[in-house]
């Protein structure tokens, strides 16, 4: 009887062990999915502020364009001009 107590001990012992294991096991993976889901809402917010730069750099690269090509057809008036204004004199 003293040996199937003792064993009875033995096997309780173990058994909060792995009880207090799976604890902390669980402990854990609830960390590791509350920092994965931290990570992925500022992946999302990053990704979201990348899609407003590309914006206003396209926004950016219209404006460039459209101001090469006001300079370069005041360019060619100006050049224009200067050819009459040669002509005359």
């Amino acid at each position: 009887i003293d040996e199937l107590i003792r064993e009875r001990d033995i096997l309780n012992k173990n058994m909060i062990k792995a009880a207090q294991s799976t604890e902390k096991q669980q402990n854990i993976v609830k960390l590791l999915e509350q920092d994965k889901k931290t990570l992925e809402n500022e992946i999302n917010g990053y990704r979201q502020e990348a899609q407003k730069q590309r914006k206003i750099i396209q926004q950016l690269e219209k404006e460039r364009d459209r101001y090469i090509n006001e300079t370069s057809s005041l360019m060619q008036k100006a050049r224009h001009r200067d050819n009459k204004d040669s002509s005359r004199v």
